[in-house]
């Protein structure tokens, strides 16, 4: 295929779907109607493509806020500075504060109704390997896919049963020596799991 062929005059201004033809340095260069489809799917591609890296780049985006001593949990409305225990933050499509919860439990719960599992963009629990159970320092909050969960030990949660996260798996286990439970990934809490 000769390269004349290809040629397109990008900001001539003209609609090339109302000119079958072009000029380059005095000659009259055919546009085939193919080569239009070709650079149209070549634009869209290129716009597909600019918004691949947009998820990563949300969750990258958001940080965790300190809570407030008014600050309430997005699912039960308590005050969640009132309660010990690890405490947790999301984040969700279109909505640019954190919804900020009383418990890893609360929070879980909340993220994983499918309706809000497909707006999530930022979860962050208070990583136990780093602070204590009693007051959570906010300094301590991290991804929450990215800990270590003990579920089923002896430490009261505030809403039952709680997923306490380590940034570490050995820290995890220590915990687990101490207080029972057993190890589990981010993708193992379920809400299956939170009824037991």
């Amino acid at each position: 295929m000769p390269a004349r062929d290809l040629i397109h005059a990008c900001g001539s201004g003209d609609n090339p779907s109302e000119k079958a033809s072009r000029r380059k340095k005095g000659r009259l260069v055919k546009v085939r109607p193919w080569t239009l489809a070709a650079q149209a799917a070549l634009a869209a591609l290129t716009l597909a493509l600019a918004g691949c890296g947009q998820e990563a780049d949300q969750t990258a985006a958001h940080a965790p806020v300190p809570v407030g001593s008014h600050d309430r949990c997005h699912l039960c409305g308590m005050v969640i500075v009132h309660y010990e225990g690890p405490k947790a933050e999301i984040f969700i499509k279109d909505v640019p504060e954190p919804l900020k919860f009383c418990s890893g439990r609360d929070a879980f719960t909340f993220a994983l109704q499918p309706e809000n599992a497909r707006r999530l963009e930022g979860f962050f629990i208070h990583d136990l390997a780093r602070t204590d159970w009693k007051k959570p320092d906010d300094k301590a909050f991290a991804d929450a896919r990215q800990l270590h969960y003990v579920y089923g030990h002896r430490v009261p949660g505030v809403m039952g049963n709680e997923p306490a996260g380590f940034g570490t798996e050995q820290a995890a286990r220590d915990f687990i020596a101490r207080e029972g439970g057993a190890l589990f990934g981010y993708a193992d809490v379920t809400l299956k799991l939170l009824e037991q």
